[in-house]
């Protein structure tokens, strides 16, 4: 079983007398260790899919488990979110303190933990987002990315075993976007942390050991990179193949390759190279 494990789950928001559908029919596994990105248009159930990982919304049908905890169980919450964090879309959502140290002292001191060990927690956990310097300052003079780091060390600082990035990204111009994803790499690479990224970019799916691509809050596609070869199905849901694989077509459409199987730069350019 799955660290974390949807078993055909549905999930309806009410607007006024009718009822949209969200999630339907929704069964995935992600296990410890993994990297798994989660794309799909807008309005296609990935954010949904993030609230219903730690209980913020609870399955109108079928069951949420982590670590073999059903999110129903309302006394299984406590330790759920003591497990899984989740980072959403815009960081001064979810900033509650004027100075930095305070706010990723937030989730410990909730926790209850000891002055020593929140104090330690906060240290470590702005270290890992590369924040350390700004620890006595205030998140209101931070760029977005920076904010956004802090979000991600308010998450860490509970030492959750996974990390849910809801579009974390998207607010950010191209700096910050790749400041949030050094982190994201340096918290695998040295926690062997479990993330589940979801996003609308197509080249941050690329960085993932999966990818599931979500269409009408129904699992369409699951898999790996190999996914992208699926370039016109993927249109045809409204999401478009990283820019290098749209690129690498065209120039085979014109002649110029032999193979369009290229999804990185480094590769188009030995290829025309060759």
């Amino acid at each position: 079983m799955g660290f974390i494990k949807f078993e055909n789950v549905s999930y309806a928001y009410n607007s006024g007398a009718a009822e949209t559908p969200a999630v339907v029919d929704f069964s995935f596994e992600v296990n410890e260790g993994e990297f798994v990105a989660l794309v799909g248009h807008n309005g296609s159930g990935k954010s949904t899919v993030a609230k219903l990982v730690n209980g913020l919304l609870l399955p109108d049908e079928g069951a949420v488990y982590v670590d073999g905890m059903s999110t129903a169980e309302r006394s299984n919450l406590f330790e759920i979110r003591k497990r899984v964090g989740v980072v959403f879309q815009n960081p001064d959502n979810q900033m509650i303190a004027t100075i930095i140290e305070d706010d990723v002292a937030f989730g410990p001191e909730n926790l209850g933990l000891p002055p020593a060990e929140i104090s330690a927690r906060v240290g470590w956990a702005l270290e890992c987002v590369g924040m350390g310097e700004h620890r006595k300052g205030t998140p209101f003079r931070l760029s977005g990315g920076q904010k956004q780091r802090v979000a991600i060390a308010g998450v860490l600082a509970i030492k959750p075993r996974v990390l849910v990035l809801d579009e974390s990204t998207s607010m950010l111009d191209p700096v910050g976007r790749a400041e949030v994803l050094r982190v994201v790499g340096s918290l695998r690479k040295n926690e062997n942390m479990t993330v589940i990224m979801i996003t609308h970019f197509m080249e941050e799916a690329l960085l993932a050991d999966r990818i599931a691509v979500l269409n009408g809050g129904r699992l369409v596609m699951d898999g790996g990179r190999e996914i992208f070869k699926r370039a016109e199905e993927l249109e045809s849901i409204g999401l478009s193949a990283p820019l290098v694989k749209r690129v690498a077509m065209k120039l085979r459409k014109a002649g110029v390759l032999d193979d369009d199987d290229i999804l990185d730069a480094d590769a188009l350019a030995g290829a025309l190279c060759r």
